[in-house]
């Protein structure tokens, strides 16, 4: 058992590290995107502008004409510049972008599951008896490894008929499998994290219960204050 938590603690490791690379690749993919649009092609723009106008001003008619030619010749490299740059934000950002998202996204999920973070019902907490609940998380594990196992299985077949077809995206020319490749690894990432959980009950985290907390907490601190208000009368 302790080789089956040391492995999963390390494959949660690998994939909070790989979460975070995610995200931090789509903050700097949005700063680069918004920063060619609103920084670079502004900048350029004046540049062409100024250049343009240059010909005409009192300067150009003091210095002579190899400042005219120095101008054009600057005006027809900034505008060769932004031509092959592009107007507006970089164009294969936001695709990437969404990428992104989505592995980081993903994994957040497995990540979520690993800690007992996840969504789920509560009922049974509160009406079966409480010698049975342990038996029922046990099966409640095996349950839902065989849900994302069937999940894994979808979304392999899923993966290989997008290799068939040859997908590719016409912006970025990434083949779409590579990025779909994503949903198998995570979805045999949860079912055998929580397989194991059935195997070893002693592995499975503490359910969080994100919902349930905050009610108590909020009508702890209601009768923690009537309390008060009723001994200031």
């Amino acid at each position: 058992m302790k080789f089956v938590d040391r492995f999963l603690n390390y494959l949660s490791f690998g994939e909070k590290w790989a979460g975070g690379i995610c995200f931090l690749l789509l903050t700097l993919l949005m700063i680069a995107d918004v920063s060619k649009r609103e920084v670079v092609d502004n900048l350029l723009s004046k540049i062409i502008d100024s250049m343009e106008a240059y010909p005409k001003t009192a300067v150009a008619s003091i210095l002579g004409s190899w400042s005219v030619y120095l101008s054009e010749w600057i005006g027809a490299e900034a505008t060769a510049v932004l031509d092959w740059l592009g107007r507006g934000g970089i164009v294969w950002a936001q695709k990437l972008s969404l990428y992104f998202m989505l592995w980081g996204g993903l994994f957040g999920s497995a990540l979520a599951s690993a800690k007992g973070s996840h969504l789920r019902p509560e009922i049974a907490d509160k009406v079966l008896p409480s010698k049975i609940l342990p038996y029922v998380k046990i099966v409640e594990q095996f349950v839902i490894s065989a849900f994302f196992l069937f999940l894994s299985f979808l979304s392999f077949i899923y993966v290989k008929e997008s290799i068939g077809l040859d997908e590719v995206n016409p912006v970025t020319e990434i083949s779409l499998w590579k990025v779909q490749l994503i949903f198998p690894y995570v979805f045999t990432s949860m079912g055998l994290r929580h397989l194991a959980y059935g195997i070893f009950p002693a592995l499975i985290p503490a359910d969080l219960n994100e919902a349930t907390e905050a009610l108590e907490e909020l009508k702890d601190e209601y009768t923690t204050s009537d309390t008060q208000h009723g001994q200031a009368k």
